[in-house]
């Protein structure tokens, strides 16, 4: 019995970890890290839901990307550029200790697609 218990614990825990991945692979959410500071003295790293123009990996120190809108001419669908933005902690799904590698990450030159 404690087998079987282990084994479905051991599935769960799998699938739920492969969805996180392909969340983030398809841009549903992203990560966002928090490095050691006042506010938060140990660093997070948050999974979040994505935003419009946001990067796979953000934190506060990621250069906002520059992106070209192109030149739609004529009437079309408005943009939600001036929608603002919900905070993150709306939008935080799941909180990790500090992850160096992610933060590292956030600070790269990055593109959004």
């Amino acid at each position: 019995m404690i087998k079987k218990l282990f084994y479905l614990i051991l599935i769960v825990a799998l699938g739920t970890a492969l969805w996180f991945v392909f969340a983030i692979w398809i841009k549903l959410y992203v990560v966002y890290t928090y490095p050691p500071s006042k506010e938060h003295p140990e660093g997070a790293t948050l999974i979040i839901h994505r935003e419009e123009w946001e990067p796979m990996f953000n934190s506060p120190g990621t250069k906002p990307i520059k992106h070209d809108e192109g030149d739609s001419g004529g009437m079309g669908w408005s943009r939600s550029a001036d929608r603002p933005k919900r905070p993150i902690s709306m939008r935080t799904i799941v909180k990790l200790p500090y992850i160096e590698w992610a933060y590292k990450k956030s600070l790269e030159p990055q593109k959004v697609e």
